[in-house]
């Protein structure tokens, strides 16, 4: 390969890898090096890509091996040390970072990632140090300004990580993320009913506005999803921009595919099929909930009892019938399938959620929290409102949510689907395990690694609560404890759904007060 061709291929493959086509990318990276195995500049970009596509023995291979071509490269120091935190090696991933400042001192992504290690590992402290030396280096690094704001809002400081937000926003408008943490800390307040609403739209708006659930490719499990909130949306007579469209093209797609099982397909779109369905995607459309009357959990229920029955559980999972009045939950319901907000999308178990955050917020949600905390003082009076959430799931697609816990003390998990979509009335609620996620794992140990998890349960014999799906029933339960949806089987169709609800109180690493 002559020296021309070599940075022709080189430029080729660098392109490629920008516009995230990996496996060329990648074959041209690789026939450079197999003439010239000590290319610096490819074996370094190599490892990127392979910390981008996750092969992370691979990349951490490729960078020890360009640290030894050039081991005073600070680049390739910083991005070692994303792999060992990508591979949960804290220390390690600290050492590599810190490497890299000591050879480049106002190196802001190595500070800004310092920071982000040292937040995870619970010593804020130098992560407020190491977040304000990259913003010293680079006055107008608006990530480095937003993780500072994260650090500040672990340490209950919510005003000043609101200020950082906001320097995050003001560098970079169009920052979802830092819009995003604005109206985490608003939802969660219970104090500003109106800024938390309105927060929440602001970031719901901006999520829409810049359609990146859209960018040439899309999940048929989302489209399909989507086409049939938008056909009931015409039917209930809301008049959505680019609706007739939306559902015109969508159902070609979906239809062309000749298939009801989209549990594993992602699909290219083409430039027509992007601006058909654009509008639609763009459009803000909110159900405005109704005013309670009287109050929203049921106000027939003795709670001073539930919240007996709860301390006196020997495994405390308990779970309450008849939750929400009938006011409530009807619209409750009617919110979920109205609005356009089930953006998150998770495609190993195919569900989509939506968050207080981010349009999953009206005034009967705050005020089911506010209640929580006046009728079960002892439970939910000593800790602060954390996160909720909802998740709707396709009956035809998977089980549900993988095994997991939550970064809470309690959490309180709720049905809305009526008991007569449900196909099976043994199944579809959750299963609870008495086993409390070790303190020492982190957030993606015991919310994500599902194999180390059921190795944990069974190595500690955890024993398994069931609770089956009714609607209107609520779980309630030490958040600690390890948790998954039992296996779904709902009848096919938009509003037959199986919808449940989740909100958390306190963090998980202080029991006492937030």
């Amino acid at each position: 390969m002559k020296t021309e061709n070599i940075k022709e291929t080189f430029e080729l493959a660098f392109q490629n890898q920008k516009k995230n086509n990996f496996k060329l990318a990648e074959k041209l990276y690789k026939k450079i090096l197999k003439k010239y195995p000590n290319h610096f500049q490819t074996v370094g970009l190599l490892g990127v890509l392979s910390l981008q596509t996750k092969n992370l023995e691979q990349a951490k291979q490729l960078f020890d091996k360009a640290l030894k071509i050039n081991p005073k490269h600070s680049e390739t120091h910083n991005n070692l040390g994303l792999v060992f935190k990508e591979l949960e090696e804290p220390q390690q991933s600290i050492q590599c970072f810190q490497k890299a400042i000591e050879i480049e001192p106002n190196y802001a992504p190595a500070h800004n990632n310092l920071g982000v290690a040292f937040q995870e590992i619970g010593e804020h402290e130098s992560a407020i140090k190491s977040f304000k030396k990259a913003i010293e280096a680079k006055p107008n690094y608006a990530s480095a300004h937003n993780n500072l704001g994260l650090t500040f809002k672990k340490m209950g400081k919510h005003e000043n990580a609101i200020s950082c937000y906001q320097k995050a926003l003001e560098l970079n408008p169009t920052s979802i993320a830092a819009q995003k943490n604005i109206s985490i800390i608003y939802s969660t307040r219970l104090d500003n009913l109106e800024k938390a609403i309105n927060e929440s739209h602001k970031t719901l708006r901006m999520h829409c506005d810049s359609a990146k659930f859209i960018n040439q490719r899309i999940s048929l499990y989302r489209l399909k999803h989507d086409v049939q909130q938008a056909e009931y949306l015409s039917l209930k007579n809301y008049k959505i921009n680019g609706s007739e469209q939306f559902q015109e093209i969508g159902n070609k797609i979906l239809n062309h595919k000749k298939s009801k099982d989209y549990s594993d397909q992602t699909i290219s779109l083409n430039k027509d099929e992007i601006k058909s369905l654009l509008p639609y995607y763009q459009a803000h459309h909110i159900y405005q909930t109704q005013k309670i009357s009287s109050g929203c959990i049921n106000p027939d229920k003795n709670w001073l009892d539930v919240e007996e029955q709860y301390f006196n559980s020997p495994k405390q999972i308990i779970y309450i019938d008849n939750f929400l009045s009938n006011e409530a939950i009807r619209e409750l319901r009617e919110f979920c399938l109205v609005s356009k907000i089930w953006n998150a999308e998770y495609p190993n178990n195919k569900y989509l959620g939506s968050f207080a955050e981010r349009g999953f917020i009206s005034p009967i949600h705050l005020k089911i929290a506010t209640e929580l905390q006046q009728k079960l003082p002892s439970l939910f009076g000593p800790y602060s409102l954390t996160k909720f959430w909802a998740f709707k799931y396709d009956s035809t697609l998977g089980k549900g949510i993988n095994v997991h816990a939550d970064q809470a003390v309690h959490n309180l998990n709720f049905w809305i689907t009526p008991d007569e979509y449900n196909e099976d009335k043994n199944s579809g609620g959750l299963k609870v395990y008495d086993a409390i996620a070790p303190s020492d794992w982190n957030f993606d140990q015991y919310n994500k690694n599902t194999d180390k998890i059921y190795k944990f349960l069974n190595d500690n014999n955890a024993n398994c609560t069931k609770i089956n799906y009714k609607f209107n029933r609520a779980v309630l339960f030490n958040s600690d404890y390890f948790h998954e949806t039992d296996k779904i089987n709902f009848k096919e169709g938009y509003k037959t759904r199986r919808i449940n609800i989740t909100y958390l109180f306190g963090y998980r690493y202080n029991r006492k007060m937030n």
